[in-house]
């Protein structure tokens, strides 16, 4: 049956079976995220060595997160074929591939689930829009320059740059009244 599906000319059948794929990795990743597995990958980010040292079993969490991301990448991988019509080493291992699939979590952010689906929205779209609008050539140079800004800028990608904001100013965007130092009646 998906076969069948994938086989259509205008391939919506393979989008549809992408966007599920990406809906099921998204889902995957928010479980995770709040079990016991992801604390423990959480931890091993964070300090490894001090994971290791209060008990956390890093070699065994290692071995789970490679297994399961290799699994979310081959169900990715897997339609792939019948999106581009014939696989090739050109079009299968290309430099643009590879790249965005590193920038992609990188701008985004690696901390949480929702910051490698933000920069697959972002630099999708920016991508998207420059092959529309000047050139397809163009693609690696505008994720290079993004990757290399966020490099500097964000190092922790979006979601550490508006988590930062929001540590710096909560008071903003909780609607508390600020009190200044030398009001009469306020406490420093």
């Amino acid at each position: 049956m998906p076969l069948r599906i994938l086989a259509n000319r205008d391939r919506s059948g393979a989008y549809l079976i992408m966007l599920l794929l990406a809906i099921g990795a998204i889902t995957v990743a928010r479980l995770i995220e709040r079990s016991r597995l992801g604390y423990g990958f959480a931890t091993i980010r964070d300090d490894e060595l001090a994971a290791e040292a209060s008990g956390v079993p890093t070699l065994r969490l290692k071995l789970i997160a490679t297994t399961i991301s290799g699994a979310l990448m081959g169900m990715a991988g897997a339609p792939f074929p019948y999106y581009i019509g014939y696989p090739q080493p050109s079009s299968t291992f290309g430099l643009d591939y590879a790249v965005n699939s590193i920038a992609m979590p990188l701008i985004g952010g690696t901390t949480s689930w929702v910051g490698p689906l933000i920069g697959a929205l972002l630099l999708g779209s920016m991508q998207q829009i420059a092959t529309v609008t000047i050139s397809s050539a163009v693609n690696l140079l505008i994720v290079g320059c993004v990757l290399v800004a966020f490099v500097i800028v964000a190092p922790n990608g979006i979601i550490g740059l508006v988590h930062t904001y929001l540590q710096r100013k909560p008071d903003d965007f909780v609607g508390r009244r600020r009190l200044d130092a030398d009001l009469p009646g306020s406490v420093p």
